[in-house]
This record gives C-alpha cells, sequence and structure tokens, in this order.
C-alpha cells in the first residue's frame, strides 16, 4: 500500500459514509491492479450511493479489464440511466460510447 491510500483508508475509518472517499479508495485499489479490493469498495458504494454516477463507468472499465464484458456492459447500463437521472449528459455520454465500443 502507499501512503495515499492509507491515507484515505484512516479517512474512510472516521467517516464511512463518504462516498468520495470510497470512491478514491476504490480507484486506488484498481490504479494497484488489486482488482479484488477494488471491487470491494465498488460494491460498498453502490449499496450506500446507488445514484453516485462516477462509479459505474469505473466499476465497468474494472470489469472490462477482467474480461467480465456482460457485467460491464450492465454496469454502463445502469450507469446511463442514473446518469440520465441526474441530468448528467456528459457522463451518460461517455458511458453509453463505452457500452458501443463492446458491442
Amino acid at each position: 500500500m502507499n501512503d495515499r491510500l492509507n491515507g484515505l483508508l484512516e479517512l474512510h475509518k472516521k467517516e464511512p459514509d463518504d462516498s468520495f472517499l470510497i470512491y478514491g479508495i476504490a480507484l486506488e485499489y484498481k490504479s494497484k491492479r488489486n482488482y479484488t479490493e477494488a471491487e470491494n469498495y465498488f460494491k460498498l458504494l453502490l449499496e450506500k450511493d446507488p445514484t453516485y454516477v462516477p462509479v459505474y463507468m469505473q466499476f465497468a472499465i474494472l470489469k472490462e479489464e477482467i474480461n467480465e464484458i456482460s457485467k460491464a456492459k450492465e454496469l454502463y447500463t445502469e450507469g446511463i440511466k442514473i446518469a440520465k437521472q441526474k441530468g448528467d449528459t456528459h457522463a451518460a455520454q461517455e458511458m453509453e460510447d463505452f457500452l458501443d465500443e463492446l458491442d
């Protein structure tokens, strides 16, 4: 682990419901190719805050990296729906583009 990840984990102990912190931890693990821990934190974030749009794209990209394409498609599809509900057209379009590349 590195100092940044350790710092995020310490903050998470104090603020376990902070979506941005959970997302940051997941991204740190993902960048280290620790896909199991990254997936655990992505799932935790989806449970706590299912309308947190960025998690859908990053979790889907992780699933692509480990060749779970059908799960990636599900995550993109759900993310597009949530993004549109929240009026985040940029994120919706970005995920639509990624999804189109998988077909």
